[in-house]
C-alpha cells in the first residue's frame, strides 16, 4: 500500500484535484486557492523528476503569478460594481424621463 503513494502520484493528486476546482468553483478567491493547490502539486512534480534549477524558479515565480491573479481580480470586481452603477442611475434615468412625458400628457 505504501509503495503506491510516492513524490510523484502525491503531485499528480493535487494537480488533479486543483484542476477539478478552478473549473468547478464559482467565487474568484476560491479558485486563487484552486490555483495555489494545482502550483502546489506542478512543483512538486517538478522536484521529482529533479529539475531542481526549474523548481527555483517555480518557487519564486508563483507567488508572484498570484499576486498578479488577485490583483486581476480586484480590477473586474471594480468594473462589474461600476457598470453596475451606471447601469442603475441610467434605468433610473430613463424613467424619469418617461414619467416626464407621461406627466406633460396628461397621465396617458
Amino acid at each position: 500500500m505504501l509503495e503506491f503513494i510516492d513524490l510523484t502520484t502525491i503531485s499528480i493528486a493535487l494537480m488533479i484535484i486543483g484542476a477539478i476546482g478552478v473549473v468547478l468553483l464559482k467565487k474568484p478567491l476560491d479558485k486563487v486557492i484552486m490555483v495555489s493547490i494545482l502550483e502546489a502539486g506542478l512543483f512538486l512534480a517538478i522536484v521529482s523528476f529533479k529539475y531542481l534549477d526549474v523548481a527555483f524558479l517555480t518557487a519564486v515565480l508563483n507567488p508572484l503569478s498570484i499576486i498578479v491573479f488577485l490583483l486581476a481580480l480586484i480590477k473586474i470586481d471594480r468594473v462589474r460594481k461600476s457598470k453596475l452603477e451606471d447601469y442603475s442611475t441610467f434605468d433610473k434615468l430613463n424613467y424619469s424621463a418617461e414619467n416626464q412625458e407621461r406627466n406633460s400628457k396628461g397621465g396617458k
